[in-house]
Order: structure tokens, then sequence, then C-alpha cells
């Protein structure tokens, strides 16, 4: 398994330094980008674009932070099991909004920003604790309502 962190030389924590991450991808990309390298240096360009895509993301990040930790909520077949609450709560959600305006969905969007939002602050707490069962189902809770947006 991959450490992205590791490939960007930062700490492997949730709170990173986003800035400090977009220069070191600059830096890499103009040192390995395919039309600037050789061939063989195709692969270390995508796997700096993957790395990139995967710390930039609040969410992915997270994940990548448990995956590295032995708690792989990507992978269904290994994934923790969500919630009962969480899976009542969206499927509620889900049968309410075919019925809503658009008005209505549209302050649903910005409700579920805003929980996703303080509940992306517990998962940081949480792996900053190295309480990682609690952030991978919180995580869980995160991921199933940035689905319904």
């Amino acid at each position: 398994m991959k450490n992205h962190f590791k490939l960007f030389e930062i700490s492997e924590k949730f709170d990173i330094d986003l800035d400090l991450l977009e220069e070191k991808y600059f830096e890499f990309q103009r040192q390995f980008h395919p039309d600037k390298a050789g061939i063989s240096e195709i692969e270390k360009s995508i796997a700096i674009n993957d790395a990139y895509d995967v710390l930039k993301s609040p969410v992915r990040r997270a994940a990548h932070i448990l995956q590295i930790n032995g708690i792989d909520i990507e992978n269904d077949s290994k994934a923790p099991k969500p919630d009962f609450a969480t899976l009542s709560e969206v499927l509620e959600i889900q049968e309410k909004i075919p019925e809503m305006s658009l008005q209505e969905k549209n302050n649903l969007k910005k409700e579920l920003e805003k929980r996703i939002d303080n509940l992306l602050q517990e998962v940081a707490l949480k792996l900053e604790n190295k309480e990682f069962e609690g952030a991978a189902q919180i995580l869980i809770r995160v991921k199933y309502f940035d689905k319904i947006l």
C-alpha cells in the first residue's frame, strides 16, 4: 500500500498545510512531467497525481489515514459497516428528496454541507487521538451524506 504522505514528505495527519502540498506538487510536476522527463518517469508522474488528489481532499485524506492504519473504508468487502442510525437517516432523507421543491433541495444541500464540515472536524479529532474505529464510523456517515449531494 502506498503512503501518499511519505511521497510528499509531509506529516501523516489529517490537518495538513494545503499550500505546502500544492507547492510540492508543482515542484514534482516540474521534475517528473512526462513532457520534460523520460518515459520511465510517467509512472512517477501518475503516482504524484494520484497522491495529490487523495491528500487535497479531506474525505479521501481521512480514508487514506485509516487505510494506512488497517481500516479500509474504500473496499466494500473489508469496510466497517455503517451504524443503523446513519442508514435510517440517509434513507429518510432520500425518501423525502423526490417531493422537495428546488428551494428545499438547496436548503438540504447547504445543511448537509455544514454537517459534513462538522463531521470532518470530529474525524480530525478522532484521527489525532488515534481512535481509528470511531473516525471510520464518522467518515462513513460523511460519505453517505456526500452521496446525497
